[in-house]
């Protein structure tokens, strides 16, 4: 920490001679209401009564671009882990207390395509950086538009496309065998990519490789019409290493998982996910009129992984399809959003024993057939400085399930109908540049498929769906002759049914309800414009933190009495520290850093993964020679070399909570393109 202040104030010592020959007329304008906002039909941040965090290209760009990991983690009340490469986890506001892997309780959607698969997971996996053009985090449940959910909801927004001709290339290479290449040629209204990310990994049994191909094209269909179509292939391949005891972590954070008893480690059981996914989606346009407009998605999805684990060999097929549709109708000062959403599918899951990385005896032979609809309504109504918001969603999901490997066969389904989620808001704009909301909102959050049919090969149809309420005032403002931005909010939000991990002996999870639990916190984004963009050297400090404060309210689980325990998987504390400097020749440069204090790994709250300092860096040089733009750059993560475990395996058994992240490492890269006509 006193490195990176003692950084940050060398830096302000030397920009500090041009502040004062500064005019208000040439101040850069840090303006929220210029930040444009597509959740809940809205049209900037300052007229949104709701927790929402924009990421743009800039941000996404200040990292490597191996994924999009530590530019959302620059976020308040959103963490994104990775257990191993390609392994990743992502929570809002601690939703990640019942994910031991992958994104559930977070509802995603790709440009309007719902991304989330009806059974409630999202493979975030599956895309590449740079299928990634921005993203609108919307923090607590997103009830009156975006149906089931406690956790949040993600809104991808999907590269543009030019009506130019382009190529660009990429290529970079780092510590731990990393080496990342990505090609795209943009055509006028046509954009093909392709994208290869590959390491040898930081620990043992944590190689990876990711390769994609994308298409993406956007066509006029009537004269106020316009249809964009997606399509995405993905292949990945990755090791999981296992989590280890604190004793092990001790004694070699870099190793996998080892031998214990009759519990085969990670390396001789080749624990390891092979994954290929396709989307294909297309989302239409269209202005009935000046006041009437629709947008309309469809999407197909197809999965398949196959994947040893340490106890079982599992193969899984998992196709589904769906579309979402909105209509807005808007007047001088009342707008309607109203739609539907539908998704179906039927997956397949045969698990059979793993020996030593090969398949055995066939222990299940499972189908899943899963169906979710959605009704949505919100009404939005500008009355003088007020803006209030009402809507609700009315949400359906079932399942059927066969288990063919049993005599008798087992037959069982599971639903949940009717389940009302209302939202209410209200926003008062104080001036052009201030606003307070207070939003209140209803979550419901049916378990994912994966949590009622568990790793452990048991299935628990009596799982519970979580419900609560969250009430959330929240103000944001631009200050200082508009070079301050602050964007703060407070949370208040209590959960029936919170659903939880267990872990059994082997490392398979499992599921159960935790009766009622407490969620309070405040969240604060702040941006500074040092020195403005027009001058030779701009400067643009930021600042997000965290407080949380989750605790169980009642959960008493066999002669454990857990109740007032704080939740695990959850920082109390999280803060960043960033700033971007740029030289209108070129050079440019960002450093940030990242404090997370203490987490508590299990229930009992016995056993706590200690506090930790990230410090990263990025140079570079970026320039034009007639139409040829081209970029270098190098940075590291990590520079203080910090050992801790990110990922952490909550309620493992025995104590296996531990998988350390990456230590000090560096990368350099170049980016050349082709513009024609340029």
């Amino acid at each position: 920490m006193k490195n990176f202040i003692f950084l940050v104030s060398v830096l302000l010592l030397i920009s500090a001679q041009n502040i004062n020959a500064q005019t208000k007329d040439s101040l850069a304008k840090v303006a929220l209401d210029s930040v444009v906002i597509n959740a809940y039909g809205g049209k900037n941040l300052l007229s949104t009564p709701a927790a929402i965090n924009k990421i743009g290209q800039n941000e996404l760009m200040r990292y490597g671009d191996a994924n999009i990991l530590q530019a959302v983690n620059a976020t308040a009340g959103v963490r994104m882990e990775e257990r191993s490469p390609g392994s990743y986890r992502l929570n809002i506001r601690g939703s990640s207390v019942r994910s031991p892997y992958g994104v559930r309780n977070v509802k995603i959607y790709y440009d309007n395509i719902p991304f989330t698969a009806p059974g409630g997971n999202s493979m975030l996996n599956m895309l590449g950086f740079f299928n990634v053009g921005g993203m609108e985090i919307i923090k607590g449940p997103g009830s009156s538009l975006y149906g089931a959910g406690t956790g949040g909801v993600v809104l991808l927004e999907s590269p543009t496309v030019a009506n130019a001709t382009r190529f660009d290339s990429q290529l970079s290479a780092g510590s731990f065998g990393a080496l990342n290449y990505h090609l795209k040629l943009q055509l006028p209204k046509h954009a093909f990519g392709y994208e290869e990310v590959s390491a040898d990994g930081y620990r043992e049994h944590t190689a990876m490789k990711r390769r994609l191909a994308s298409y993406q094209t956007q066509l006029k269909t009537f004269a106020t019409g316009q249809l964009n179509l997606y399509f995405i292939y993905s292949n990945l391949n990755y090791q999981t290493p296992g989590a280890l005891t604190l004793a092990e972590f001790q004694a070699n954070p870099w190793q996998a998982r080892p031998s214990v008893g009759a519990n085969q480690g990670a390396v001789l059981a080749n624990a390891s996910i092979h994954q290929q996914a396709a989307l294909l989606g297309l989302t239409h346009r269209y202005s009935f009129s000046s006041k009437l407009n629709n947008t309309t998605s469809l999407y197909g999805f197809y999965n398949e992984t196959k994947n040893p684990a340490i106890q079982n060999y599992e193969l899984k097929k998992e196709p589904h399809w769906g579309g979402r549709t909105t209509f807005t109708y808007g007047l001088k000062n009342l707008t309607l959003n109203f739609g539907g959403e539908f998704q179906t599918g039927d997956f397949t899951s045969k698990t059979y024993r793993n020996l030593q990385g090969t398949r055995g005896n066939q222990v299940t032979d499972d189908e899943l057939s899963l169906l979710q609809i959605m009704g949505f309504a919100q009404i939005n109504w500008e009355l003088e400085k007020w803006l209030f918001t009402a809507g609700a969603s009315i949400n359906h999901f079932s399942l059927d399930f066969l288990r063919a490997s049993e005599t008798p066969n087992i037959n069982a389904s599971k639903s949940f109908s009717g389940q009302v989620q209302p939202r209410f808001a209200a926003l008062y704009r104080f001036n052009k540049a201030f606003s307070g909301y207070v939003n209140l909102s209803k979550g419901f959050s049916p378990p994912a498929s994966s949590e009622i049919f568990a790793d452990n090969n048991t299935y628990n149809l009596a799982l519970a769906a979580e419900n609560g309420w969250n009430v959330e005032p929240g103000i944001r403002g631009i200050f200082f002759s508009e070079r301050l931005a602050v964007d703060a909010s407070y949370f208040h939000t209590l959960l029936s049914n919170s659903i939880v991990t267990r872990r059994d002996a082997a490392g398979a999870n499992y599921y159960v309800n935790a009766g009622k639990s407490k969620q309070q916190g405040i969240e604060a984004n702040l941006s500074y414009q040092l020195i403005p963009k027009g001058k030779s050297l701009s400067v643009l400090v930021q600042g997000a933190y965290a407080y949380h404060n989750f605790k169980y309210d009642e959960f008493v689980q066999l002669d454990q009495d857990f109740s007032s325990n704080q939740l695990p998987g959850v920082a109390p504390h999280n803060y960043t520290l960033m700033a971007d400097l740029a030289n209108r020749n070129g050079l440019f440069a960002f450093v940030s850093y990242n404090h997370s204090s203490k987490i508590a790994l299990n229930d009992a709250n016995t056993q706590y993964a200690d506090s930790f300092q990230l410090v990263s860096l990025k140079l570079g040089y970026q320039k034009q020679i007639k139409n040829i733009p081209f970029q270098v750059f190098a940075g590291a993560d990590n520079l203080l070399d910090q050992t801790y475990s990110l990922g952490n395996d909550i309620n493992g058994f025995g104590g296996r909570y531990y998988n350390v992240a990456p230590g000090r490492s560096f990368y350099l890269g170049l980016k050349v393109g082709w513009m024609k006509g340029g």
